[in-house]
């Protein structure tokens, strides 16, 4: 894909009603021209790293899923809506442990990673039921619609959410998000000393850079590009998306070898669990 040279400095799509704004992000420069001005910045290099790393990117800023429902016929409105809402209330209740922690650092900026969260979600009955597959060609075509490429470090670009019937329910189901309590002393990592109590769901993540057909796929013979990230993880998952990016990290490469099994990650670990377990639950 060519390099467009005046690609503009913040993503938008056109399902939002107004783009999204930030004085540090002015509509008027280019990518090119934001990135050059806060780089010279000597307060830039002390954002939290997320932050510094995704509005870096082509399409990464602001930050945030595409979200795809699947679900019409055993899903009302009502429910569907509810269920957004609760799964925006879970990230944002995940990035808090991340926000304590960056304070804690005395970063600069910190507030502008929950200001800059915004999804985008589709909507269409015609999906109703839609395979791994065609919500994976789907935002395929979406991610090149804007001229940008996949990119499992940017996650609205890597990764597909796609929310169906038993997906949703699950959410619906799930407790009030936990909130940290006390953070340990002395650790760069947030931490806290006690456990949360209620049901946790899941979300479905498609993986957009799965071909069933690549020779050195070996996660497998049942794994179709599906993994499922508790609610609770979202920003977790998110953080972790360089990583994935990189090399760094990996899900693994094993489990999927057994039909009614299905990966479980938060972008740092993996494990397989049974399909039929659509929510976990936290002893408080």
């Amino acid at each position: 894909m060519p390099w467009n040279p005046r690609q503009p400095s913040i993503f938008h799509d056109e399902s939002w009603p107004t783009p999204w704004r930030s004085s540090e992000f002015p509509p008027e420069e280019t990518f090119v021209e934001r990135i050059n001005r806060q780089h010279a910045n000597p307060e830039w290099e002390s954002v939290p790293h997320f932050l510094y790393y995704e509005s870096g990117r082509s399409g990464g800023w602001p930050w945030g899923w595409a979200i795809y429902r699947t679900s019409y016929l055993n899903t009302s409105d009502q429910d569907w809506t509810r269920a957004i809402e609760k799964l925006d209330e879970a990230c944002m209740a995940d990035l808090e442990f991340y926000e304590r922690s960056w304070h804690r650092f005395d970063l600069k900026c910190v507030e502008m990673v929950r200001e800059g969260y915004r999804n985008v979600i589709f909507e269409d009955p015609a999906l109703e039921g839609a395979s791994e597959a065609v919500i994976q060609r789907r935002h395929k075509e979406w991610v090149e619609s804007h001229g940008l490429r996949i990119s499992s470090g940017i996650p609205r670009l890597g990764y597909a959410l796609l929310l169906d019937d038993r997906c949703i329910r699950s959410i619906l189901a799930s407790a009030a998000p936990r909130k940290p309590s006390v953070i340990e002393q002395g650790l760069p990592w947030p931490k806290i000393n006690d456990k949360p109590g209620g049901m946790v769901g899941y979300v479905n993540f498609i993986d957009s850079f799965f071909r069933p057909e690549d020779p050195e796929n070996d996660y497998g013979e049942y794994y179709r590009g599906l993994v499922r990230v508790h609610l609770d993880c979202l920003a977790h998952f998110a953080i972790y998306c360089e990583d994935l990016e990189t090399g760094e990290q990996e899900w693994g490469e094993y489990g999927m070898d057994i039909p009614d099994n299905v990966f479980y990650t938060d972008g740092h670990c993996s494990k397989t669990e049974l399909k039929e377990i659509s929510t976990i639950f936290y002893l408080s």
